[in-house]
């Protein structure tokens, strides 16, 4: 099994397949990536001035920042669930700190739930994003050790703020590294939807829970997409899922085709008929079904990046070239990893290589 995308996940070896377009002897050569890459910022979010400073100030120590912006989002658990991941990536080796603050405000559900989210990322960084093939038993022994402790405090979060649903989008990637049973799982997606069923990381953590690579298969994981889809209500994000479990089973089914050493051209050739079709004619009724009436969300670049990424794969259809091209108009110089980071290399410059092809104007 192969460490989550949204918690921790690493490289992806994937092929990106890319049209060729004629080079006029007059034509402007297309600027080499790497030369580009300064222009964007990484996030499926909005910029956030407040946050970034928080960050910066927290990865220095400065964990009162963490706090402050944390007491900001009681009552909108979207903005607490983004905060909350991007406070407990910058404190990544401070945990024993964030520790000490909460054991002196105990009764502060934001530190304790901090404090949890942060020893869970420490334990996945630990482990590594490759496939558990390829973690060695010692790092296994102390990635279990180290997610364990992440445990108690999640639950002093819970109990202090019962209403929250961040320690237990938090429980859902604990779980899957502990190896907990699925009931054990089903309960912590449970909790979190009886608080917030709308939240847009706890469905990217349950359809992650419910993939072939963790405690489902295919068809639960695509069962899962169509029936978040077909509940949301029209104008709701919530429909990207759909995309995304697309993207998920072609990594499955890509490193298949390469165990079994299929060529690069059997590859791309399987790539197309993965992302056209039957498969892109579903993407395009999620895709309708959000834009007929969107409703603003803070993850909304998020999925214009998961919609435009899926239709770059089969531009050949002029529909699917049009929607890339307006998905991927609206995300400004943010770039979200996923879907770019499951083509292996740097996302940013595999973004910008898909704006290139598109023909779209750069930031």
């Amino acid at each position: 099994m192969r460490a989550p995308a949204a918690r921790g996940g690493g490289v992806r070896h994937a092929l990106l397949c890319l049209t060729v377009l004629p080079m006029g002897l007059f034509r402007r050569r297309k600027q080499d990536p790497t030369s580009l890459v300064d222009r964007f910022e990484k996030g499926a979010t909005p910029a956030d001035t407040a946050l970034k400073a928080g960050v910066e100030a927290v990865a220095d120590g400065h964990l009162a920042a963490g706090v402050v912006l944390l007491g900001e989002t009681r009552q909108d658990p979207e903005l607490r669930s983004c905060r909350m991941g991007a406070l407990a990536d910058a404190a990544i080796g401070r945990s024993r700190q964030i520790a000490d603050l909460a054991a002196l405000e105990s009764h502060n559900p934001d530190l304790w739930a901090w404090l949890g989210d942060t020893i869970v990322l420490e334990a996945w960084a630990i482990r590594g994003g490759g496939y558990a093939s390829t973690v060695g038993t010692d790092r296994f022994k102390v990635f279990w050790s180290t997610l364990e402790s992440a445990y108690e405090p999640l639950m002093r979060a819970v109990k202090l703020f019962p209403e929250d649903a961040a320690p237990w989008e938090t429980l859902m990637w604990f779980g899957l590294g502990m190896q907990r049973e699925r009931e054990t799982l089903d309960g912590y997606w449970e909790e979190l939807t009886a608080r917030c069923p709308t939240l847009w990381m706890g469905h990217w953590a349950r359809l992650q829970t419910v993939s072939a690579k963790w405690t489902g298969s295919h068809d639960e994981m695509f069962a899962f997409a169509r029936d978040t889809a077909e509940r949301a209500p029209r104008g709701s994000l919530l429909t990207g899922m759909v995309p995304l479990a697309h993207f998920e089973f072609w990594l499955s089914e890509e490193r298949r085709l390469i165990d079994a050493g299929r060529g690069a051209m059997a590859l791309v050739k399987e790539e197309v008929r993965r992302f056209g079709g039957e498969h892109l004619a579903e993407v395009k009724a999620a895709d309708d079904k959000w834009r007929r009436d969107m409703r603003p969300h803070l993850y909304d670049i998020g999925a214009h990046h998961l919609f435009g990424g899926f239709y770059a794969r089969n531009i050949m259809d002029d529909d699917a070239e049009e929607r890339a091209r307006w998905h991927l108009s609206r995300v400004g110089n943010r770039v979200a990893a996923a879907p770019w980071d499951y083509d292996g290399g740097d996302p940013v410059e595999n973004f910008i290589k898909v704006l290139q092809k598109l023909r779209l104007p750069l930031p």
